[in-house]
């Protein structure tokens, strides 16, 4: 385990692990995620990359959409990592939020998770899972990954760590780490240390002590069957989805499976007005992002629900 002191530090360590393991150059993403804010991470952040020119190295590949019925399987990823070959990249690393949560917050299958990680593999790729959005217990799991069923090679942690505190870490095998260390040293002035640690450490006891993986399991179970329940008198909803506290609310142009950006941001703003902050999420910019800090109660969902139902309300009048 390597200590740094966030998310985009992370991630940008792994991609620099996967680089010097595998001798190779290219990345593979998806089509909207975001993974940081250095350079490497940036270049595998095509959320941000408005407009610019896409980094070369790099190649994006669209997830599932299960509420339009666009499941190509691992058609797209394996188009990609062609595309990167063609390119004169061989892919280094795939890297993936469990959530997808900049994508749309997609509930991705296990068997084609498996099959992206072998592909991957084959590929000559290592498999990074970005924990930073989905772990510490956000999807009901500790990790993301392990609803997925499958086995990264590096693991990257940030923002839940320290619960505020900054603190991150990469977590990889001694075979690839050891690779790592014949091309370069590392170090981190900040990372790893006393106070760091204590926090990170009072986090692990807090997840245990309040059986924070059954609340977000419960809760969030309890929150999408409260939207459920309001999308059937609310056209402008057209999908309910998410795992744990990890809840994506499709807003789309009533009756069809057109994004509505517009409302979705007077509904957010409206939201806020009422004391309820969440975001926007997806391609669209149409999701509603309910990411709920994980001391969430139901109490708290019966909240976001009814206000909701509110702001919808106020609309149609």
């Amino acid at each position: 385990m390597l200590f740094v002191n966030s998310g985009s530090e992370a991630n940008d360590l792994a991609w620099r692990i996967a680089t010097a393991a595998t001798g190779r150059t290219g990345g593979l993403c998806t089509a909207h995620a975001y993974h940081g804010i250095s350079e490497a991470t940036a270049a595998l952040s095509p959320e941000a990359w408005a407009g610019r020119l896409h980094p070369g190295h790099v190649r994006t590949w669209a997830p599932p959409d299960g509420y339009r019925d666009s499941d190509h399987g691992a058609e797209p990823f394996a188009r990609a990592i062609g595309q990167l070959a063609e390119a004169g990249h061989g892919p280094a690393a795939a890297i993936l939020d469990g959530v997808l949560t900049s994508d749309g917050i997609i509930d991705l299958a296990p068997g084609l998770a498996r099959e992206l990680v072998h592909l991957t593999h084959e590929a000559g790729g290592l498999w990074i899972a970005d924990e930073v959005q989905g772990g510490h217990g956000r999807t009901g799991a500790m990790w993301s990954y392990q609803r997925l069923g499958i086995a990264p090679d590096i693991v990257t942690l940030g923002k839940p760590m320290g619960n505020g505190h900054p603190v991150a870490a990469v977590i990889t095998r001694s075979d690839i780490a050891e690779r790592f260390a014949q091309t370069t040293d590392f170090f981190s002035t900040f990372g790893g240390n006393p106070v760091a640690m204590a926090a990170a450490l009072a986090v692990l006891d807090v997840i245990d002590d309040e059986r924070i993986l059954d609340g977000a399991r419960a809760t969030g179970d309890h929150l999408r069957a409260g939207l459920r329940a309001l999308q059937r008198g609310a056209p402008v909803i057209g999908d309910v989805r998410g795992m744990g506290l990890a809840t994506g609310v499709e807003i789309v142009q009533a009756g069809t499976p057109t994004a509505d950006r517009p409302s979705a941001d007077r509904i957010i703003n409206e939201l806020r007005r009422r004391g309820v902050l969440t975001g926007t999420t997806g391609a669209g910019g149409n999701v509603l992002k309910i990411r709920p800090p994980l001391v969430f109660q139901p109490r708290h969902a019966d909240l976001m629900v009814a206000t909701l139902a509110e702001v919808l309300t106020d609309a149609r009048g």
